[in-house]
C-alpha cells in the first residue's frame, strides 16, 4: 500500500517535471525558423542581382524572329551587336571627350562618331551602287582621256605659240587669199581643202577639216575667218579656254559636261545618286542646334550594370534597346524597396485597423516576411540551376506573397481565436484542423492554377508560373506552420495585448455581410441578371482598348532612356528590322519589290538586291552582297527609334504581311504576340479547368468549382475594364498579370465561405447567409490586407506596376464587398440544392 503510494506519487512529479520541461523547451520549436531567416536573408536582399529584365532569354527556335536573327548573324554577319545613343549638350570636342571619358564603364564597346557613321554610309553606299558608278565610269573613261590630251595639247601651243600662229595662217589664211606659203603643210592643206570643196563642204568647214588634218590640232576648230587674224585675241583665248565639252562635242559628237570629262567617277557617282539617291543620313542626324548624338556599339550580351554605370556618369541622354532594359533594372531596384516598405505599412496599417492587438499584428507580419524572404531564396537556389527570374515576377512577389501569407494567416488565427472564446478544450489543435487545413486546400489549389502557366508552350509563362508557384508555397508553409509553431509558444494572454483577451472573431462587419447575403437571396434573380449585365459590359469593355508595348511603361517617363527616346526623334529617328526572303534573287524579285515600295511610302529606307535608299531598281539592276545560302537579306530602315509605337506598327504590318523580320522590334512583337496567344488560348482555361477539376476532386461537386470560376471571370473582367478606363491602353502584359492573380489568389474567399458553409446546419439559404456572415470577417479582412498589399504597386514609378497594383487591389475589393457577400448568395440561392451536385465531402469535421 505504502510503496503504491510512493509510486503514484512519484508518476505526478514525473509529469509535473515532464510538462515543466515540455513547456520551457516550446520557445526552441522557433529555432528552425531563426535559422531559415538567418539563411535566406542575404539573398533575398541581393535578389535584384538575379532578375533578367530582356525578353532575350525566353525567346527559343520557335519564334520566327530568332530564326530571322541567326540567319542574318551568321551568313550575312550583320546584327551582332547592339546600338547605345547617346545624346551630348555641348560643342563637338565637348561631347565627344564626356562619353570618351565615360566609357571606362562598358566591358566592350566601339565609339562611332557623327563623321565616323557618315563616312561610313557613304562608303556602303557607294559599294552598293558601285556596278553603276563602273558602268559610266568606263563609257566615260576614252573621253576623260581624251581629255588629258587635250589640255595637254593647249600648254604646249601656249609655250610655243607662234607655231600656233603658222596654224592659223594656213587654215584661214589661204582659203582667204591673205597668206601665202610653199611649205610641205601648205601644199598639203591646199590639195585637202580643194578636194573637200569638190564633195560640197563649205568654205569654213572645208578650212577646218584640211587644217584639222594637216596639223592634228583640235583648238583650230576654235577659230574662223573673222578673228583667227588677231592673234592676241587668238593668245588670251587658248590661256582662257575651259569648255572642254564643247571641243570634245566637235571631236567625237558626244556631248557630256567639263565634270564628266575632268573626273568621270565623281561624275558617275552624281549622276547614279539622281537616279537612285543616297541615304538622307547626314551631320544634321547628328547635330541640332547644342545637341550631339554618338554611337556606342557594345555586344549584344553587354552587362545591364554595365550600361547602366554609363548611362548614370555620362552628362546625357542614352538609350537605345540595352540602354532601357538597364534602365529598367536601375528603377526596379528602387521600386522593390519602395514596394516592401509600402506593403508592410500599408498591411500594418490595415491589422492595426482589424485586430487592435500587438501581437498578433507582429505575428502576422513576421509570417509574411519569413514567406517572402523564402520565396526569394528559393529563387537565388533556382538560379544556381539555370533558372532566370523575370524582373515582373520578381517584382509582384512581395505583395503577392505577403496578402496570400497574410490572408490565410488571418484564417487561421481568427479561428483560433473563435475557438478560445468558445471555451474549445484544444484550440489550436481546433484551428489547425478546420482553418489550417482550409488554408492548405486553398493554397494547393492556388498552385494548380499557377501550374497552368508552367506546362504552357511560352517560355515567358513558364517562368513567370514557376516564380509564381514558389509565391503561392512559400506562402502556405509560413501562414499555417509558421503560426501554429508560433501560437504553440506564445501565451494566450499575451495574445490581446495591451487589452486583456484576444481579439473577437465577430465586430459590427457581420451585420452588413449578413444584410447583403439576405438582400441578395431576396432579390437573386435581379441580382444574377446585374452581374451578367456587368460581366458583359465590362468584356466590351476590355474587347474594345488596345494595350501597348510603350518602353515608358516599364521605365518611368522622366528616365534618360525615354528622354533621350524623344530627342532621338529629331535626330537619328531608325531602328534596322532585318528581313528574309528565301531563294535568290531572281525568284525573290517581286516580293523584294514590294516590300521596298511598302516601307519607303511610309517614309522608310530599304537596303537590298534591287533596292537602295529610298529607290526600288530594275531586275538588271542588281545588288550584290544581300544573298548567301539560298537565302535574300532586305535591311529595312524604320523610320522611328526602337521599340517606339511608330517602329512597332510598321513592324508588325510587315510581319502581318507574311515577311520573315527579325530585329529588337520583331523580338519584342514576337515575345508579345506568342506570351498573349497562348495564355488566353492555353493557359487561361487550363487554368480554369485544373482548379475547377481540383475543386470537384476535394469538395465532390460539380457545381461549385463552375460557379466560382464564373465569379472569380466577373471580378477579373470588372478589374481589367477599370484598368482599362482609368489607364485607356495598358501594357500589354499587365491584363495577363491581372488575370492571372485574381483567377489563383480569387479562390481563397470563395474557398473559405465554401468550407463553412459545409460545415453549417439548416436550411439551404440559412447555411448560405451563416456561412457569409461567419467567414465574413476573415475574408473583409483578408480582402482589405491583399488589397492593400497590391495597392502598394501604385507608389512605385513604373506605369505598368501601377496598372496592376490598381487592378488587382480594386478587384479584390470589388470581389470581396460585392462578388462574395452579394453574387454568391444570390447564385446559391439559385442553384439551391443543386449546388452540391453530386455530392460534398465534409472536409474540416473531424
Amino acid at each position: 500500500m505504502g510503496s503504491s503510494r510512493k509510486i503514484g506519487i512519484s508518476q505526478t512529479i514525473l509529469a509535473k517535471l515532464l510538462s515543466i520541461i515540455l513547456v520551457s523547451s516550446k520557445p526552441l520549436l522557433l529555432v528552425p525558423w531563426i535559422v531559415l531567416l538567418v539563411v535566406l536573408v542575404p539573398f533575398a536582399l541581393n535578389i535584384q542581382k538575379d532578375f533578367v529584365y530582356s525578353d532575350s532569354p525566353f525567346l527559343g527556335k520557335e519564334y520566327q524572329s530568332v530564326v530571322v536573327d541567326y540567319i542574318v548573324s551568321q551568313y550575312f554577319k550583320l546584327g551582332e551587336n547592339s546600338s547605345i545613343y547617346v545624346i551630348v549638350n555641348g560643342t563637338y570636342n565637348q561631347s565627344y571627350e564626356e562619353i570618351k571619358s565615360n566609357l571606362k564603364y562598358l566591358q566592350n564597346y566601339v565609339l562611332i562618331t557623327p563623321y565616323e557613321y557618315v563616312e561610313q554610309a557613304n562608303k556602303t553606299y557607294l559599294k552598293d551602287v558601285s556596278h553603276e558608278v563602273e558602268n559610266i565610269t568606263s563609257s566615260l573613261e576614252p573621253l576623260h582621256q581624251l581629255y588629258l590630251n587635250l589640255s595637254g595639247e593647249r600648254q604646249l601651243l601656249l609655250d610655243n605659240f607662234t607655231y600656233f600662229e603658222y596654224q592659223l595662217n594656213v587654215t584661214y589664211g589661204i582659203p582667204t587669199g591673205s597668206f601665202h606659203s610653199n611649205s610641205a603643210d601648205a601644199q598639203t592643206f591646199s590639195l585637202v581643202y580643194q578636194r573637200l570643196l569638190d564633195e560640197g563642204y563649205s568654205q569654213l568647214n572645208a578650212s577646218r577639216k584640211a587644217g584639222l588634218f594637216v596639223f592634228k590640232d583640235p583648238y583650230l576648230l576654235l577659230f574662223s575667218f573673222s578673228n583667227y587674224s588677231n592673234f592676241s585675241h587668238a593668245y588670251n583665248a587658248l590661256s582662257s579656254f575651259n569648255n572642254y565639252s564643247y571641243l570634245v562635242y566637235l571631236l567625237t559628237g558626244k556631248l557630256v559636261p567639263n565634270e564628266a570629262l575632268i573626273d568621270p567617277e565623281q561624275f558617275a557617282v552624281s549622276e547614279v545618286e539622281k537616279e537612285l539617291p543616297p541615304p538622307p543620313i547626314s551631320i544634321s542626324n547628328f547635330h541640332r542646334g547644342n545637341q550631339w548624338l554618338f554611337i556606342v556599339e557594345v555586344p549584344k550580351n553587354e552587362s545591364l550594370t554595365s550600361v547602366e554605370e554609363f548611362i548614370q556618369h555620362v552628362n546625357g541622354s542614352v538609350t537605345g534597346h540595352l540602354a532601357i532594359y538597364a534602365q529598367s533594372a536601375y528603377y526596379t531596384q528602387g521600386n522593390l524597396e519602395i514596394i516592401d516598405v509600402v506593403t508592410v505599412l500599408l498591411v500594418g496599417a490595415l491589422l492595426i485597423a482589424l485586430l487592435r492587438s500587438l501581437v498578433p499584428i507582429l505575428l502576422l507580419i513576421t509570417s509574411a516576411v519569413i514567406g517572402v524572404v523564402l520565396a526569394y531564396g528559393i529563387l537565388h537556389i533556382m538560379t544556381l540551376f539555370g533558372y532566370q527570374v523575370y524582373y515582373i515576377s520578381g517584382l509582384v512577389i512581395p505583395p503577392i506573397v505577403f496578402g496570400i501569407t497574410v490572408d490565410y494567416s488571418i484564417l487561421f488565427v481568427y479561428r483560433y481565436f473563435e475557438e478560445i472564446r468558445k471555451g474549445a478544450k484544444d484550440p489550436l489543435k481546433t484551428a489547425f484542423r478546420t482553418a489550417g487545413r482550409g488554408a492548405i486546400f486553398s493554397g494547393i489549389s492556388i498552385t494548380i492554377g499557377f501550374a497552368s502557366f508552367v506546362i504552357s508552350s511560352s517560355p515567358l509563362l513558364r517562368n513567370i508560373g514557376e516564380a509564381l508557384i514558389v509565391a503561392s508555397v512559400s506562402s502556405i508553409v509560413p501562414a499555417v506552420m509558421f503560426n501554429y509553431t508560433a501560437l504553440m509558444v506564445i501565451p494566450q494572454r499575451v495574445l490581446g495585448f495591451p487589452r486583456r483577451e484576444v481579439p473577437n472573431p465577430t465586430d459590427t462587419r457581420q451585420k452588413y455581410l449578413e444584410s447583403a447575403a439576405r438582400h441578395a437571396i431576396s432579390k437573386k434573380a435581379v441580382v444574377v441578371s446585374a452581374m451578367l449585365a456587368l460581366a458583359l459590359f465590362s468584356y466590351f469593355i476590355f474587347a474594345t482598348h488596345p494595350s501597348n508595348v510603350d518602353v515608358n511603361e516599364i521605365v518611368p517617363s522622366y528616365s534618360s532612356s525615354v528622354r533621350g527616346l524623344g530627342q532621338l526623334g529629331s535626330l537619328f529617328n531608325y531602328s534596322v528590322d532585318y528581313v528574309i526572303i528565301k531563294g535568290n534573287p531572281n525568284s525573290t524579285y517581286g516580293e523584294v519589290v514590294a516590300l521596298a515600295k511598302k516601307v519607303i511610302s511610309e517614309g522608310g529606307l530599304v537596303y537590298s538586291p534591287f533596292s537602295i535608299g529610298k529607290k526600288v531598281l530594275n531586275k538588271s539592276e542588281y545588288v550584290e552582297g544581300f544573298y548567301s545560302h539560298n537565302y535574300t537579306l532586305v535591311e529595312v530602315y524604320i523610320p522611328y527609334p526602337v521599340f517606339s509605337q511608330g517602329a512597332i506598327n510598321l513592324t508588325r504590318e510587315l510581319i502581318n504581311q507574311g515577311y520573315m523580320v527579325g530585329g529588337s522590334n520583331a523580338q519584342r512583337i514576337d515575345i508579345v504576340d506568342n506570351t498573349v496567344s497562348i495564355y488566353y488560348s492555353e493557359v487561361l482555361p487550363l487554368t480554369i479547368g485544373l482548379i475547377t477539376l481540383y475543386l470537384f476532386l476535394v469538395l465532390g461537386s460539380a457545381i461549385v468549382p463552375i460557379r466560382l470560376s464564373l465569379t472569380l471571370l466577373v471580378s477579373s473582367l470588372v478589374g481589367v475594364a477599370v484598368m482599362d478606363a482609368v489607364f485607356h491602353s495598358p501594357y500589354w502584359l499587365s491584363p495577363l498579370i491581372v488575370f492571372a492573380l485574381l483567377f489563383s489568389l480569387g479562390i481563397d474567399y470563395d474557398m473559405f465561405i465554401i468550407l463553412r458553409i459545409v460545415e453549417e446546419r439548416g436550411e439551404e439559404e440559412e447555411r448560405i447567409v451563416s456561412g457569409v456572415k461567419n467567414t465574413g470577417l476573415v475574408v473583409t479582412a483578408a480582402g482589405l490586407i491583399l488589397s492593400g498589399a497590391f495597392f502598394s504597386l501604385v507608389f512605385t514609378n513604373m506605369k505598368f506596376l501601377q496598372e496592376i497594383g490598381f487592378a488587382v487591389g480594386f478587384s479584390v475589393l470589388f470581389d470581396t464587398f460585392v462578388v462574395r457577400p452579394i453574387f454568391v448568395p444570390a447564385i446559391m440561392a439559385v442553384l439551391k440544392k443543386y449546388n452540391w451536385w453530386p455530392r460534398v465531402r465534409r472536409l474540416l469535421s473531424s
